[in-house]
């Protein structure tokens, strides 16, 4: 984990203090929220070259959405990505930075964490059925509660905010998957 940390260029800090990449998680319900546990800053800090490797997919997924909810609509939820003319990642980091920051910090973080955390190693259990409590993803790690903040500096794209430490789980019970 530390590995691809170093190899990779990518770090997360978590109150000062280095963090394991696989262990990095968002939260997906209530992102933003208020927490009841404690929260923490963290800083997490991405080569910029790295971003386009990590979130090409989604990126592209997402631009493509836009794209098509603005043809079928007649007012854009982003309007300065259709006036950009709807830019790949690249074309983001060359010429559209502050857009960019703002869409990583409303619609990207868990797809970037998501992609960390494969690059880091890390795999989900795979549930056996429907509610398999023994698949339950039980590892320690820091959940980012919220991003307030996303710069570039020096080469990299840099994520500020708090999180918590662990992980709520949300279980769906009744059916048990037989069909």
């Amino acid at each position: 984990m530390a590995q691809v940390s170093q190899v990779s260029g990518i770090r997360c800090e978590v109150g000062g203090r280095l963090h394991p990449l696989a262990f990095l998680g968002c939260r997906e319900l209530n992102y933003g929220q208020p927490s009841a546990l404690p929260l923490h800053p963290f800083r997490l800090s991405v080569p910029e070259a790295a971003l386009a490797g990590l979130l090409d997919e989604p990126f592209n997924s997402f631009i493509q959405t836009c794209r098509e909810d603005d043809l079928q609509y007649e007012e854009s939820d982003l309007p300065e990505l259709k006036e950009a003319g709807y830019p790949g990642i690249s074309a983001m980091l060359a010429g559209h930075r502050p857009l960019l920051a703002d869409m990583l910090l409303d619609f990207m973080i868990g797809d970037l964490l998501a992609a960390i955390g494969r690059a880091s190693g890390y795999r989900p259990p795979r549930a056996r059925h429907w509610g398999d409590v023994e698949a339950a993803d039980g590892r320690a790690y820091f959940t980012i509660n919220e991003v307030q903040k996303v710069t570039f500096a020096d080469g990299q794209a840099i994520f500020e905010g708090q999180g918590y430490d662990g992980v709520y789980v949300i279980w769906l019970t009744h059916g048990d998957g037989r069909k």
